[in-house]
């Protein structure tokens, strides 16, 4: 076994080079830090997940300068979303304010091979492949990793002033640097629809009705992303019947325009599945070390959050790591890790609610319905929820008010509809099951006085 120390100077050591771990070494470059990066395959990945890069996620790509990461891989901006309900459909455009930058849609693939072929032209930054084996350890500390190249037979080992630990949703670190509780709450079903025709180009599509949701968004010129919910913690068995089952369940709920495609996909039978997580961040603090990325924090993907949210992570790591002029300093380093995690729920927590709160309603027949005619009333009931979904606003009590009061107004709307007697009590238990999906997500995301306040006033409405 060789061993490089940390007087060969690494100042950052990054484990994977997926979309936090290669953009953080990109921003960090900017520094002039000595930085090295542990990635398995540096090949192009054929993957169904990160495809979709909200607005907010656009911005913050901006604010490091690397919005040409979007150039030459064909990417279609997407201006907003249309939602299909049962037989209508409402469309809600980002908001445009100040000058707010559209989504994107892309091969996850093309986007990432983008962002690495920039740090590989970073002198300051050098790129193995290999597979980290191991984190060394000494005591709390975390001195650098163990790892073998590709192909080699021999471990070496490499230590640094700064770990990070970033190996994706399926991290295997994960436990040496969090206390996690990782629920998959289902698989998403991926197809690639060609040639498709849907009723908004340069929009994305949520499709709700009585099946799993589904969404659609572009990801090049020529072909649509469709990703269909399979409840459960294991995936959807894709045997012979499968074909079947899929025209069965969802041809009709597809927009009649891309029915052909969505046919042609479904023959052609190339699926994808890829599991859906849960995991509130819940770090453990160890010197020289950070968790970030899918491997600390991750959301259901149904609102395209996740990119988003790491590029606020990756900003929010980044500028606090400014403040540290030397990295052999572990009390300063110390204090930027503890800032870092302290206050990144400020650029994530929305993402993370408005996600797995979306997917309990979606699920719920009463609150889907209470859902599309709450947004279809337009206005900044629409507005501010796209808002919201875009990753633009990050208002946390905005977003409980509106999840609120779209409970609320299904309830009237459903005791207007019908004789009051029968459906007092089917309105007030639409309001608890809203307020039973949001307080666990409120309670999930870091506390704080806001929390306490919001949580009583959830308690005094049930």
């Amino acid at each position: 076994m060789s061993n490089n120390g940390v007087n060969n100077k690494i100042d950052v050591l990054i484990v994977g080079a997926g979309i936090a771990g290669a953009t953080l070494a990109a921003n960090l470059a900017k520094t002039g830090k000595n930085i090295v990066v542990i990635e398995r395959d540096l090949s192009e990945r054929d993957v169904i997940i990160g495809e979709l890069l909200q607005p907010g996620g656009v911005q913050k790509l901006g604010e490091m300068g690397f919005t040409s990461f979007i150039d030459h891989i064909d990417a279609q901006p997407v201006y907003g979303y249309d939602i299909l309900f049962e037989d209508r459909d409402y469309l809600i455009p980002y908001p445009n304010k100040n000058g707010e930058p559209c989504g994107f849609g892309f091969r996850n693939g093309a986007f990432l091979q983008n962002i690495r072929k920039h740090i590989l032209t970073q002198r300051n930054i050098r790129v193995i492949e290999g597979t980290v084996t191991r984190l060394i350890e000494d005591g709390d500390t975390i001195t650098g990793v163990s790892y073998k190249r590709k192909l080699a037979a021999d471990e070496e080992s490499l230590n640094a002033h700064l770990t990070v630990v970033t190996d994706g949703p399926l991290s295997k670190f994960r436990e040496k640097l969090s206390k996690p509780a990782n629920k998959i709450n289902g698989y998403f079903l991926g197809l690639l629809l060609k040639n498709c025709k849907m009723p908004f180009p340069n929009h994305g599509h949520l499709v709700m009705g009585d099946h799993p949701p589904m969404v659609i968004y572009p990801v090049t010129s020529t072909s649509w992303r469709v990703l269909i919910d399979f409840k459960g913690e294991k995936p959807p068995r894709l045997g012979r019947d499968f074909r079947k089952f899929l025209m069965d369940e969802f041809e009709q709920a597809i927009p009649e325009s891309a029915r052909p495609a969505f046919i042609a996909a479904v023959e052609e039978g190339k699926f994808k599945t890829f599991p859906n997580h849960r995991l509130p961040a819940s770090p453990i603090k160890k010197e020289r070390a950070v968790l970030l990325g899918d491997a600390l924090n991750m959301r259901h993907p149904l609102t395209g959050g996740g990119m988003t949210a790491a590029f606020n992570d990756v900003l929010r790591l980044s500028n606090n790591l400014k403040s540290v002029s030397d990295f052999s300093n572990i009390r300063q380093l110390g204090k930027a890790i503890q800032k870092f995690y302290e206050t990144r729920h400020l650029g994530t927590q929305t993402t993370n609610i408005l996600a797995d709160g979306l997917y309990g309603v979606v699920y719920n027949p009463d609150l889907r319905k209470a859902f599309f005619e709450y947004v279809s009333r337009g206005d900044k009931y629409a507005e501010e929820t796209c808002s919201l979904l875009a990753g633009l606003n990050k208002d946390k009590k905005l977003l409980l008010n509106h999840f609120i009061a779209m409970a609320r107004y299904g309830a009237q709307l459903k005791i207007n509809a019908e004789k009051p007697g029968v459906v007092v009590a089917e309105s007030i238990t639409m309001v608890k099951d809203a307020v039973g999906i949001i307080t666990p997500l409120l309670l999930s995301e870091k506390p704080d006085p806001g929390n306490k306040l919001m949580l009583e006033a959830l308690n005094r409405i049930v």
